[in-house]
């Protein structure tokens, strides 16, 4: 089966519980961006301070914060920031997007999809394919409807999965009852809810 998502960091801090904490609280951000095919990181630079890294594989890196470095608790994200910048001299960079109070995307605030389509959009060599998230619908007595996203870029339709589920769970009483897990492709989710079964997936748009 082709690899669908990148893998992970490669160094002796993936042990240290901090990092699995901070993995972990902004899986949110960090999924997506592997399913864009990089390799994506929590760095910290001293002082307590921490940022999402992923490795655009040419030459440049993206970084992700908020208005400063991000918060321990990603609840507390006010705003994203993303800047691209060289690999091995970060004072060439650019400043992406910028959704924190006082930025020019300040009233997308912490929603991460308008984000993610704004690095969807980078110049980037060996793009990820691009995907679609869909939803099927069915009730107990057999009728069912579909729900479909457009088109778009892994890391946007990533994220757009994601909050589909959390809707489902969060907002409309679903439980989740099964996921494909990530080593064995895009993602595949059953939801159940008094015997309402709902699928939410992620397909690639040329399949």
């Amino acid at each position: 089966m082709t690899t669908t998502i990148a893998a992970l960091p490669d160094h002796n801090r993936t042990t240290d519980p901090l990092w699995q904490r901070l993995f972990h609280r902004y899986s949110h951000v960090i999924t997506p961006l592997r399913y864009a095919g990089w390799v994506t990181d929590i760095e910290t630079a001293g002082g307590g301070e921490f940022f999402v890294r992923a490795d655009l594989r040419d030459g440049t890196e993206l970084i992700i914060a908020s208005e400063h470095s991000l918060p321990a608790d990603a609840a507390e994200v006010n705003g994203w920031t993303a800047v691209r910048q060289d690999a091995q001299d970060p004072s060439k960079h650019t400043v992406l997007y910028d959704s924190t109070p006082n930025g020019p995307q300040r009233h997308h605030r912490n929603s991460l999809i308008p984000l993610l389509a704004r690095i969807d959009g980078l110049d980037v060599p060996r793009r990820a394919p691009r995907l679609i998230v869909s939803a099927t619908h069915t009730a107990p007595y057999g009728a069912s409807h579909n729900q479909t996203a457009g088109i778009e870029g892994a890391a946007t339709a990533i994220a757009r999965f994601s909050e589909w589920s959390q809707r489902l769970t969060d907002h409309e009483g679903y439980r989740r009852v099964w996921q494909r897990p990530q080593a064995d492709g895009y993602p595949l989710a059953l939801f159940e809810c008094a015997g309402h079964i709902t699928t939410v997936r992620v397909t690639r748009s040329d399949d």
